[in-house]
């Protein structure tokens, strides 16, 4: 097994020419992107996959974090916030780790993570593909035991007494064309314990069963397999998943086939049905720094602001009307003053002596945008938020950018540190962030009133 950063070390790997081929199927397939996501030049070639570099017999990871598993060979990737700290994670530092990446799920909406911070408290696994398996089968079993599903199931049959709706197309075509007038081609929908859903939930139990080595997970999954000893065994994909609608009285079942689709939508699909030996959870880290972000604010400070995500109703130029604009984070304020902040993200590690340069670190096109974005939304203030790479927090940088145009109008870019990531007190960094968001808010608030 192999542990790696983002844009970390090269190291090296057994089989390279299976692992690409895996890359570039998981790519071509593209289930686990948002239709959000750019897309990167080239990517449209057959060849083409992002998620790691290859020379030789080595590979080196880009941005995306998870686990790639090929047979007996893992490849765990983590975030590069904690490359400088933990070179040579322990055990228990990759466990701590893990608690880092389910708590950011927690507060994503468009990257929708099915577990929580809770789920890892009872478990010693830290092993990214076991755990994640460990979870799911937790999950199914915990579900399939105390609230079984049975639903309506839609079925075509041919029968001798009408049931259900007569379906007079079929029976044209079939039954009177053929001269048999008896067989009447009906369509029902039974109230079974033999259903899609439940279907769907052994095939997924099946392939984890093929796929893990530790026994308590074995031991999980069959008893999941035998309560649904019923069910009839069919091989699935992910968009039969996106055929089920469920009522919301079954959240449990709608989580349930959310880690449906994280089986489903990296499986590359062998001969052999059952076959998962080659797996991914990849997911980009700029997309979840800024789901995060996105999450956090909506739900720890919409009583004082609107959060609006991927705002995108202007565009640069009027006339001809190109050119959209797409804000990772809108804010508006809900103190009656209307106060309007654009929030941009950025998941950059700057380097540890940024304080010392005039630029702090920031990219001079990273201002452009921000700047023009600013002016054609008549925002006076931005936000520039990256990730901390240490314990201690930067206090914010100020730039002041004026207009041109008579000094007049005045944009304020503030950028600032968040705690992301503690390796020395995880269990307060959800109170530090809130302080250090609620304090550079607050401060953009008071300086904009008379």
């Amino acid at each position: 097994m192999a542990l790696i950063y983002e844009y970390g070390n090269w190291v090296s790997v057994n089989n390279k020419i299976a692992l690409q081929q895996i890359l570039k199927g998981i790519w071509q397939q593209r289930l686990f992107l948002d239709e959000a996501i750019e897309l990167s030049e080239g990517s449209d070639d057959k060849h083409y996959q992002p998620f790691l570099q290859f020379d030789n017999n080595q590979i080196r990871a880009n941005n995306f974090v998870g686990f790639i598993q090929n047979g007996d060979e893992v490849i765990e990737i983590y975030p590069k916030v904690f490359k400088l700290q933990l070179p040579q994670p322990s055990e228990a530092e990759k466990m701590l780790m893990l608690r880092h990446i389910f708590y950011w799920f927690s507060y994503c909406r468009k990257w929708n993570f099915p577990f929580d911070q809770a789920s890892l408290d009872t478990i010693s696994v830290n092993e990214f593909p076991e755990l994640i398996i460990n979870l799911i089968a937790n999950q199914f079993l915990n579900c399939v035991s105390k609230q079984p599903l049975t639903k309506y199931q839609e079925l075509e049959d041919t029968m001798q007494t009408p049931r259900g709706a007569i379906n007079f197309k079929r029976y044209i075509n079939r039954g009177i064309s053929n001269a048999n007038f008896q067989n009447i081609e009906c369509d029902y929908e039974p109230f079974v314990f033999d259903n899609k859903v439940n279907r769907v939930i052994k095939y997924c139990s099946r392939l984890l069963l093929n796929q893990t080595k530790f026994s308590e997970n074995l031991r999980t999954l069959q008893e999941v397999v035998f309560i649904l000893d019923e069910v009839e065994e069919q091989a699935y994909s992910i968009h039969d998943i996106e055929s089920i609608s469920l009522n919301s009285f079954f959240e449990d079942y709608i989580k349930i086939l959310d880690s449906c689709r994280l089986i489903l939508g990296q499986k590359l699909y062998s001969s052999n049905t059952y076959d998962l030996s080659q797996w991914c959870l990849l997911f980009p880290m700029e997309y979840i720094f800024e789901d995060f972000l996105a999450g956090f604010l909506e739900v720890k400070f919409s009583k004082q602001w609107k959060v609006e995500y991927q705002k995108s109703n202007e565009y640069l130029s009027n006339n001809p009307k190109v050119f959209q604009m797409q804000h990772d984070i809108f804010l508006t304020s809900k103190d009656g003053s209307n106060k309007t902040i654009i929030v941009d993200t950025k998941y950059k590690l700057r380097p540890g002596n940024f304080k010392s340069d005039p630029k702090k670190g920031i990219a001079q096109s990273d201002l452009y945008q921000m700047l023009s974005y600013a002016y054609k939304r008549g925002c006076t203030d931005v936000i520039l938020v990256y990730p901390n790479n240490s314990e201690e927090i930067n206090p914010p940088d100020k730039f002041e950018l004026v207009s041109g145009f008579g000094g007049k109008d005045k944009i304020t870019v503030t950028a600032i540190e968040i705690p992301f990531s503690s390796l020395n007190d995880f269990s307060a960094l959800e109170s530090k962030l809130i302080e250090a968001l609620g304090s550079t808010l607050n401060s953009i608030l008071n300086e904009s009133k008379p």
